[in-house]
């Protein structure tokens, strides 16, 4: 008991480190991240588009990616891992460090399924969900916090070619401004299968 005490502690201590001396460009130092980014890849576009959103769930380990081409033509883009939970995949990659240390992200990679599907959408199908969005207000300075318990990293990327934005936020919470987009990413997730069931477009 006092040995778990004690590693829990050590743990603790690392993440302060960590979060306290924290810069720029950090997150690629984190392999979870690195890994996500390779089986989830951000550009799944099929042509040049007028704006992408990408919606990446810590606590699931999916991506939504809605993509709104010139003209209103939409597309939603779903990623998840197959036959894998969140807990299994940091267990891999845990397990693959310890056996082999020196192995890269990629040989990681190549072991995990990623399962994905896209499917195409009538214009406008979005719109009550990114009037919600528009209404969420974050603050560039966010609000320094330590995740515990059954906290997940959420990611959102916006971009329009010109502008873009992207958020790693903790959560889900509900005190701090930040939290509005994770419970709107929530929302958005949640409704979805309502969405696509209403406005799917059947290709002959």
């Amino acid at each position: 008991m006092i040995r778990r005490i004690l590693d829990l502690t050590i743990l603790l201590s690392c993440i302060l480190l960590v979060s306290a001396n924290a810069q720029p460009g950090d997150r690629h130092l984190l392999r979870k991240y690195r890994i996500l980014d390779i089986l989830f890849p951000l550009d799944v576009g099929t042509a040049p588009y007028a704006s992408r959103m990408v919606l990446r769930f810590g606590d699931s380990n999916t991506q939504l990616t809605v993509i709104v081409y010139p003209g209103g033509d939409t597309e939603i883009v779903r990623c998840s891992l197959k036959d894998m939970s969140k807990d299994q995949f940091a267990q891999l990659i845990s397990t693959m460090m310890k056996n082999t240390p020196n192995i890269s992200d990629e040989e990681i990679a190549a072991k995990v399924k990623v399962e994905i599907s896209r499917v195409s959408v009538k214009p406008g199908a979005f719109d009550h969900a990114l009037k919600g969005l528009k209404r969420v207000r974050i603050s560039p300075r966010l609000t320094t916090r330590i995740g515990v318990d059954n906290v997940s990293e959420y990611e959102f990327w916006y971009d329009t070619w010109e502008e873009s934005v992207h958020y790693t936020l903790m959560g889900p919470f509900r005190g701090d401004p930040e939290d509005k987009l994770v419970q709107w990413m929530i929302g958005f997730r949640a409704e979805l299968p309502e969405v696509l069931k209403m406005s799917t477009v059947v290709h002959h």
